[in-house]
């Protein structure tokens, strides 16, 4: 909340000059405009409203939905009919319209780095020996394939190390040249190359290796492991911002799709990885693509973002994704083996959250090769492995919670994440917790917590019983929906009601106020539609 108070300040403080003084269509793709409408709304509509504002551009913009779940758009007009400015300006005042914004290219988050760091050093730095003991990935308690999607320049899908790792899109048949699963992409199989509109992806390296880092194949003799050794990786390859629009939209109706059909269809995706960004821009400059975040976590989808790989403060200067102030974004810095902030890395105390290892990292090539891999790019992956590591742990009733409470799950894991950091000196002011990312650290948090079970409706314990102050009744229930809970006294009078939602990774537990109440002998209900179990305590 705090992140999001300060960065409504600095909206409204800074985002109307950035305006005026033309600092927004900096580096826009000319010609092009993203808008997003209210779900009601009809693209139809809005466009005959703008053609009657402005009948120059009749019949001359072309609009591409980046979706099927949202009504976002890409807008397509004649630059020598009318000036971007004037153009946005008049698309944010149409009936309807909820945000607009440029399109740009995004630039992505590493630079050659020292060969001659530790290989994968980072792994040991964020305690995943010790995961490892728990949990090497792949699979929540109650058997959900755990995915994780990667925005990325490109990928080398037949990698060694990589393949058997790829996300599989069981309800397309492959080549079959139809749109099986009737999300709009015709076979796409492992995901889709937004940049050549294909089902096939460009190679990069940048991709492979932070494929790598959060998910090379583990333990199997061949090349490096990553932070997952087991997890499916869905694989989306983008260069601009329409691009991770529609990419974002691909995602979040998969898992949309898992959460309405309790995993019968679509894709348990938990975290996206954002190893690219652009630098220099607040999130209230690009409001379509910032509001992406909201929307994923809506569903309880995560997103792991890498700051800017340049030495300045982007709560000052700005940067994108990482100044935007959904709850469902972590944010992280480049940390060198020397637990040290790389020179070269962004920072901000309100907009990043923690470090995480990049500098000196070591991954995957394309062409079943291996080498260093750093800055940013390397750091991010990090962070999203961790977050899909959670996932994996045996903790009980969390699994059932992300398919019920999607969005609240993700909060808890996001939790996690933040207050179970390794304080680091060099990070205090730099970062929002001053620390460093550890997964024992959130294990810990999370397991703490993760006492919760699923059963027979039951009265568990009362006490203390004799009361005289205060008594605390532990219960059961056989799932995490709206229970009613009632006190009787030995008249049959009721004296205490609560309509209660058992909470998901406590104990389930209801503490009353006794202190007022006549001594004697009264009755607990717990109800669920017809079953009852009822208990006595005594209050003296």
């Amino acid at each position: 909340m705090n992140k999001y108070l300060y960065y409504l300040t600095i909206c409204l403080l800074l985002l109307v000059p950035a305006l005026s003084n033309g600092q927004e269509i900096r580096d826009a793709i000319p010609g092009e405009i993203i808008l997003r409408l209210a779900q009601e709304a009809s693209i139809h509509t809005t466009l005959r409203s703008l053609y009657t504002r402005r009948p120059a551009l009749s019949n001359q913009i072309n609009a591409r939905a980046l979706g099927q779940l949202h009504p976002i758009y890409l807008l397509q007009f004649p630059t020598e009919k009318v000036a971007a400015p004037d153009m946005l300006q008049q698309v944010r005042q149409l009936p309807g319209v909820l945000a607009a914004q440029y399109n740009y290219e995004i630039e992505f988050r590493q630079t050659p780095n020292d060969p001659n760091y530790e290989r994968q050093w980072g792994l040991q730095r964020i305690g995943m020996p010790a995961a490892w003991e728990y949990t090497s990935g792949g699979l929540t308690e109650r058997g959900d394939t755990i995915v994780v999607a990667i925005l990325d320049a490109g990928f080398d899908v037949a990698h060694e190390d990589l393949r058997d790792n790829v996300w599989f899109n069981r309800f397309e048949i492959p080549n079959d040249g139809i749109d099986n699963d009737n999300n709009g992409y015709v076979d796409d199989i492992v995901g889709w190359d937004f940049m050549l509109n294909s089902n096939n992806h460009s190679l990069s390296s940048h991709g492979t290796a932070v494929a790598g880092i959060l998910g090379a194949k583990g333990n199997n003799n061949v090349g490096v492991t990553g932070v997952n050794w087991n997890i499916k990786l869905m694989l989306l390859t983008i260069s601009r911002v329409d691009q991770i629009i529609s990419a974002y939209e691909y995602i979040i109706e998969q898992r949309k799709r898992y959460n309405d059909t309790n995993g019968a269809k679509g894709a348990f995706v938990v975290a996206t990885n954002a190893s690219f960004g652009q630098e220099r821009r607040f999130c209230a400059e690009q409001p379509v693509w910032g509001g992406m975040y909201d929307l994923l976590g809506e569903v309880g989808i995560l997103t792991g973002a890498g700051t800017v790989n340049r030495d300045f403060n982007v709560d000052e200067v700005g940067d994108m994704p990482t100044t935007c102030p959904s709850d469902f974004i972590i944010t992280c810095l480049n940390v060198t083996p020397k637990d040290e902030l790389f020179f070269s890395s962004g920072f901000g105390a309100v907009s990043i959250d923690l470090g995480a290892p990049g500098e000196g990292s070591y991954s995957l090539l394309v062409g079943n090769r291996y080498g260093p891999f750093g800055n940013n790019s390397a750091a991010a992956p990090h962070l999203t492995g961790a977050i899909a590591m959670l996932y994996a742990l045996p903790c009980k009733g969390l699994s059932e919670s992300a398919i019920r409470q999607p969005a609240q799950t993700a909060l808890l894991i996001r939790d996690a994440i933040i207050n179970g950091v390794e304080p680091l000196p060099a990070l205090q002011g730099k970062t929002a917790t001053g620390g460093l990312l550890s997964l024992p650290g959130s294990m810990e948090r999370l397991q703490s917590s993760c006492q919760s079970t699923s059963g027979e409706l039951a009265l568990l314990k009362i006490f203390p019983n004799p009361a005289s102050e205060k008594v605390i009744i532990e219960y059961e229930t056989p799932d995490f929906e709206p229970h009613d809970i009632r006190v009787f006294n030995a008249l049959g009078q009721l004296v205490f009601r609560n309509g209660l939602r058992p909470p998901s990774f406590t104990v389930k537990r209801e503490q009353i106020d006794v202190s007022n109440w006549s001594s004697g002998v009264y009755v607990v209900v717990l109800q669920r539609g017809t079953q009852v179990v009822k208990a006595k305590f005594v209050v003296h």
